[in-house]
């Protein structure tokens, strides 16, 4: 038996092998990325109109981004504040006041989802005063809304890891010393993205976070400083 056919063969299979797996290692390192998903809404809406050259603030519209976890799209009482006077003769105004004339919603194409595992809490960062272009791009320049972030774990405790937003935060919950709130939320990471009302209510309650300033260890365990901006326990979006 001649060896060299048999040798290509065999190359051959092995070839075709790796670039089979290189195509599964591809297709489950990319099985939620939605990175350059635009999907067709029912009705053409403009973020760049709207958002760029209007320059109307995201929290107009996505108004439970900084009160819950979820942003939320606006309600067609929202839209027709505007549109009962403004661009009226546009079609898909029109449509829109049809809609809203018959008492029904517009069914809109959702564009980022993350895992049912996964969970994230608009308000923690809306607080915490992360821009919403950080993690859904220069939305103000987009006609048609889309995903430009992979929005993956990995992005997420980067920017826990690189960046500090917990003096503005402080600044922002002015009614407690900053010394008493990083104690607390040093203990307590969550508990520095609910309000100073929260945080008030609780301690009128009489509920004690920390007994003793000894019993705070120097560093977590996953080595989180006092000042970081958020932890990285597995359990803070995996509850």
């Amino acid at each position: 038996m001649d060896a060299k056919p048999f040798l290509r063969n065999k190359l051959h299979l092995i070839l075709i092998i790796l670039v089979f797996l290189a195509f599964v290692v591809y297709y489950l390192d990319n099985i939620y990325n939605n990175v350059g998903y635009f999907p067709d809404q029912p009705i053409v809406y403009s973020h760049k109109i709207h958002a760029g050259d209007y320059q109307i603030e995201c929290l107009y519209c996505h108004t439970a981004a900084e009160k819950g976890p979820h942003a939320t799209v606006p309600s067609l009482e929202r839209c027709m504040g505007c549109h009962f006077v403004v661009a009226i003769d546009k079609e898909d105004v029109q449509t829109m006041k049809s809609i809203y004339d018959e008492g029904k919603a517009i069914e809109w194409v959702r564009v980022h989802s993350l895992p049912d595992h996964a969970y994230f809490n608009h308000k923690w960062h809306v607080n915490a005063g992360i821009e919403c272009e950080t993690c859904h791009g220069e939305v103000s320049e987009m006609a048609v809304i889309g995903q430009v972030n992979r929005l993956e774990m990995g992005d997420c405790l980067i920017c826990h890891r690189d960046n500090d937003y917990s003096l503005p935060y402080f600044e922002k919950v002015a009614t407690l010393n900053a010394g008493d709130i990083a104690k607390i939320v040093y203990r307590y990471p969550y508990l520095k993205y609910i309000d100073d009302w929260t945080l008030r209510t609780m301690q009128e309650a009489g509920i004690q976070y920390i007994k003793d300033e000894s019993e705070l260890p120097e560093k977590q365990a996953t080595g989180v400083d006092v000042q970081h901006n958020a932890p990285q326990q597995c359990n803070t979006c995996h509850n």
